[in-house]
């Protein structure tokens, strides 16, 4: 696939300075870069709720939160803990920031190959070894991004498998690791052919069954759809794929909306890409607010950092000012709104923020 943004032999001086200027003194949030940042801090809010209960039970959750999960609570030394699914999701969005670079430079660019370098840093923080040679510009340099946080095995062995940028993984793995960081491609996204088409490429970088791609297709077509200002009903009904993944939508939108634990393990456990799907379109079809629908997402037996991430996401672009209300209390806050910000400039395909920015977002 390729990308098409401005020619930058069109910039002058003034543009470049007058950008420069304007990204340095921090512009007022418009209301693309407000739902952008929602979107992430939102995936990053339900990572981080669902972080310490990874792996638990739902008896056990329920002894230990007899109130439900009102607060983040402490992980890895503290609370508001991110997990591989935001340390991979915010490669994700670098990597794509980087196609732009590349495509304002080039003219043309295969953003699969840019994202697959991208995520090959992140495999470096995760002690990896890659087999390609990989640059250390980035997000790679953050100390904080290379705390080991349960990184799927999946995304670690397609990685150190990969012998060239944009090469499909050779697995027939479907797990939900395709979905969890496909909320850029819906972000930087000017059509939502294009979020698909970016979701499918990107996908199959670690995982290579049809229906973890497809999961991530849906999903970051329902996001596009929802950021453009569909209904989230509406969102669900544009999504065209095959029936096990036509299954889980209509699976989620016909349980019960009491957010019950039980009705949410009724729809899997979220380890699967299509649970994972329909746990998340659930909790944000049944949730009363942004945090409600959260909890909704997170307290179940399952892969709840995952599909609070994947909740969070959602929930976040439909109560922004809900989810960046919590901004504070999470890890790598200064990180995530940054991304946000440069990824909601790359969006517009801005010729001078590829100029200006180059050295940050190389583009490869």
């Amino acid at each position: 696939m390729q990308l098409l943004f401005d020619d930058p032999a069109h910039i002058n001086r003034n543009a470049k300075g007058n950008f420069m200027r304007h990204y340095i003194t921090g512009p007022e949030v418009d209301p693309v870069t407000q739902k952008i940042r929602g979107c992430l801090f939102g995936g990053a809010a339900g990572d981080a709720l669902g972080a310490e209960i990874e792996f638990w039970d739902l008896a056990r959750i329920r002894q230990r939160f007899p109130e439900g999960l009102t607060s983040f609570s402490p992980h890895d030394g503290r609370s508001g803990r991110i997990t591989d699914d935001t340390q991979m999701t915010l490669f994700t969005a670098e990597g794509l920031i980087c196609a732009t670079v590349r495509a304002a430079d080039k003219g043309i660019c295969a953003p699969e190959a840019v994202v697959h370098h991208a995520l090959l840093r992140w495999f470096r923080t995760q002690g990896g070894r890659p087999q390609m040679q990989v640059s250390d510009v980035g997000l790679i340099r953050d100390a904080r991004l290379q705390k080991r946080r349960a990184p799927g095995n999946t995304c670690l062995s397609a990685l150190a498998a990969a012998k060239q940028f944009g090469e499909p993984a050779r697995n027939d793995s479907k797990g939900c690791g395709t979905i969890m960081r496909a909320a850029p491609c819906a972000l930087i996204a000017h059509s939502a052919e294009q979020a698909e088409q970016l979701a499918r490429d990107t996908s199959a970088l670690t995982h290579g069954h049809v229906l973890g791609i497809e999961a991530a297709v849906a999903f970051a077509r329902i996001l596009f759809e929802v950021f453009e200002g569909a209904p989230l009903e509406r969102a669900i009904a544009s999504v065209r794929l095959s029936p096990p993944i036509m299954a889980a939508l209509e699976a989620a939108q016909r349980a019960p909306r009491d957010g019950r634990p039980e009705t949410v393990e009724s729809l899997g456990g979220g380890w699967v890409a299509e649970e994972a799907l329909a746990i998340a379109l659930y909790a944000a079809l049944a949730g009363r607010d942004f945090w409600h629908g959260l909890q909704i997402a997170v307290t179940h037996s399952g892969d709840s950092d995952s599909t609070g991430a994947i909740a969070g996401n959602l929930l976040g672009l439909l109560y922004p000012e809900q989810a960046l209300a919590l901004r504070h209390e999470l890890e790598c806050s200064d990180v995530i709104a940054r991304i946000a910000r440069d990824l909601a400039l790359a969006r517009h395909g801005r010729a001078e923020f590829a100029e200006a920015l180059g050295d940050q977002y190389p583009g490869w």
